[in-house]
């Protein structure tokens, strides 16, 4: 089987890649910042949509790849799920849906795709640390390619298109990753068993933005997630503490478009290990107050670094609706 490296498919985050972090780490404290009242966790009625506008900024090398104006979408929901001991409970349930057209240029000849990832992941509520339960992902990614000088067109990049389904014990001790490609078709399936070693909290990879909001923005955070290229468990960790601002941004919230004045919080954020790659960064709104959190600590903005330093996608918050 030819191996492939799954860091290099996905055109969003939560494919992360950053900074290292020494020694053990500590479980993250967790607030249910999503809802309105953060010291409630009441699952049963989360309910949230939240809407990005995709754009692409090319790096000056850049003559070949182009991205054109994408949609990003995050729905939270509540479900009951059978958990790994055979018992049922109501979990969160989050949806996402990036979806982007894609140009390849060279010597006049053009190839146009439409790029597309979908995940789903259910989890466990604040009080049982946002355990995962299992995850699924979908990507249909045309990945451009290191060729310092292509022949032809197709030299460019190649296509992507593979399941990736992630379960987890009771314990959240072990998982099992299935890989299943539908291109390239010289690729066969493959699981994987992974011991999740190591202490401190554990995120599955498609829940990181949105466990991301529970976590106070007075301190770097770090936890633990299996990086995918490797089929391991690396920790993950903010570069630094996170910086704070206030800033005026215009969208959309339960149906009112105006300009809100707001305090953000940015950040760099990935995992440790050798070869790191290169880093993503977030921008979240802060809890306005507990008992009043407006904008439910939202992602407000988030800069995702395109392979092979062809530009940087930026996805920026245009819709918010709450329950």
């Amino acid at each position: 089987m030819k191996k492939r490296n799954l860091a290099c498919l996905a055109l969003a985050a939560p494919l992360l890649s950053l900074a290292a972090c020494a020694g053990g780490t500590a479980n993250l404290a967790l607030s249910a910042n999503w809802f309105l009242h953060t010291g409630d966790d009441p699952i049963s009625s989360a309910n949230e949509t939240l809407e990005y506008a995709v754009t692409f900024e090319a790096s000056d090398e850049n003559t070949v790849l182009t991205y054109g104006d994408g949609t990003y979408k995050s729905v939270l929901s509540a479900e009951t799920v059978k958990l790994a001991d055979g018992t049922t409970e109501m979990c969160y349930h989050v949806h996402t849906e990036l979806a982007i057209p894609v140009t390849y240029t060279l010597n006049g000849e053009q190839a146009s795709f439409d790029d597309k990832v979908t995940s789903d992941v259910w989890f466990r509520d604040v009080s049982h640390s946002l355990q995962p339960v299992r995850s699924e992902k979908y990507v249909l990614s045309h990945t451009p390619m290191q060729n310092s000088s292509p022949d032809k067109l197709d030299a460019l990049y190649e296509t992507y298109e593979y399941t990736l389904a992630v379960e987890y014990d009771a314990a959240c001790a072990n998982a099992k990753m299935t890989l299943d490609y539908a291109q390239p078709s010289d690729t066969e399936a493959s699981v994987s068993e992974v011991e999740l070693s190591g202490s401190g909290t554990y995120l599955d990879n498609e829940q990181i933005l949105f466990a991301l909001r529970g976590v106070s923005m007075s301190s770097a955070s770090a936890f633990r997630s299996i990086n995918p290229a490797k089929r391991a468990v690396e920790t993950v960790s903010m570069a630094e503490t996170p910086s704070s601002a206030t800033e005026k941004l215009t969208f959309d919230m339960n149906g009112e478009s105006k300009e809100r004045e707001l305090t953000t919080y940015t950040f760099s954020l990935g995992y440790g290990g050798n070869n790191p790659g290169m880093s993503q960064t977030y921008t979240y709104a802060g809890v306005t107050d507990a008992n009043n959190n407006l904008y439910r600590s939202a992602l407000l903005r988030m800069e995702v670094p395109v392979l092979n330093s062809m530009g940087t996608l930026r996805y920026t918050l245009v819709k918010a609706t709450f329950s």
